[in-house]
């Protein structure tokens, strides 16, 4: 790289989190600039900028080709979006570059990214904004849990839905609750928290949520029963579990609407589903 760097990167992002390119689409990094401020680098009117800076020091499977070309040779660019500005300091969402990397240059973009390359998934995004659509509004009550929150893009949505509840995030490594504590700080939502726990043990007492929400998330556990135990367990009388799966997606094994009705209902619940396209949601109150 030959150009003179302009500042650094500041995350949480790893060689671990960032082989989930579609989960750190949006998350938020700070740019911490050398000399200027934020202001010589952004303009009124534009949202959305390119930034050039370190590539990873990694590489994707071949199937990944796109993203080993866009973010895995001389240089990273990512298009990103701009959330805010505090002197030498720009959040911006969606920036593929490792915690202390060196930004080379911020230029101003006039239209979304191409959707026809293949990072990340644009079916399963818009799978996920179908049923997120239908879920998230009966995601209700004074306290929420979100079990495998990623990077939190989703419990801080419910958050905001919600602005008198406390809604707590979990997932499993303590490097990406950091950074769901930096997106939420980035976007000033105060009521949202986050933990590195387990599904099979969750640090809570028992009652403690109204509703407990699992997305995209128990079709890769090893254990659902143990999963759904746990729910139960932390789950306020009168208080439902809302999870959503998708029937064309697996690992390992391969799930219908019924598997999910039978995983529900032996575990204590009663169960309501509805399909959303290519994906079940489960409405499940304890019997």
């Amino acid at each position: 790289m030959s150009f003179k760097p302009i500042g650094k990167v500041s995350n949480f992002a790893d060689e671990e989190t960032m082989q989930l390119l579609a989960l750190w689409k949006e998350s938020v990094s700070v740019v911490e600039l050398d000399e200027a401020d934020a202001e010589a680098y952004l303009y009124e009117d534009y949202s959305h900028y390119i930034v050039i800076h370190d590539p990873l020091k990694m590489e994707f499977p071949e199937k990944r080709k796109e993203w080993n070309r866009r973010f895995c040779r001389d240089a990273g660019v990512s298009v990103v979006e701009l959330v805010k500005t505090d002197g030498k300091k720009i959040y911006f969402k969606g920036l593929f570059a490792a915690n202390k990397s060196s930004i080379y240059g911020i230029l101003p973009y006039t239209s979304f990214d191409n959707y026809e390359a293949d990072f990340p998934l644009a079916e399963m995004e818009i799978l996920k904004k179908q049923t997120m659509d239908v879920a998230l509004p009966l995601a209700i009550g004074k306290t929420i849990l979100d079990v495998g929150c990623g990077v939190g893009s989703t419990t801080l949505q419910m958050a905001r839905m919600n602005p008198l509840s406390d809604v707590m995030g979990i997932d499993l490594m303590e490097n990406t609750m950091e950074q769901c504590r930096l997106n939420a700080a980035a976007y000033d939502v105060a009521n949202a928290s986050f933990k590195a726990a387990s599904v099979y043990e969750l640090p809570f007492n028992d009652g403690e949520f109204e509703t407990v929400t699992c997305f995209f998330m128990l079709h890769h556990l090893d254990d659902i029963p143990k999963a759904l135990s746990e729910a139960k367990r932390v789950l306020a009388a009168g208080g439902k579990v809302l999870a959503v799966e998708p029937l064309d997606h697996h690992h390992g094994t391969e799930r219908g609407i019924q598997d999910w009705v039978d995983h529900f209902e032996n575990a204590g619940f009663s169960v309501e589903t509805e399909q959303i396209s290519r994906a079940v949601f489960v409405q499940a109150t304890l019997k």
